[in-house]
């Protein structure tokens, strides 16, 4: 049993989001901090909107693309 945890369908925390995105926790508090995903506080969790996730990624330059 893990302890990573999807909120619901659209929001996880920060371990859920790690292992769902294959990133780890200091590049999802950069992500934050910069401003390129969104989140939520629920008391002292921090709460991840996947779709934010997902739009951060799109929007990434395809491998070998120059930026």
């Amino acid at each position: 049993m893990t302890n990573t945890k999807a909120v619901s369908a659209t929001h996880g925390d920060i371990k859920a989001t790690c292992t769902r995105y294959g990133f780890g926790k200091t590049t999802a508090y950069e992500l934050l901090r910069d401003k390129k995903i969104r989140a939520k506080k629920l008391g002292a969790k921090t709460l991840i909107e996947f779709a934010s996730v997902d739009e951060y990624l799109a929007n990434l330059p395809a491998f070998g693309e120059v930026c």
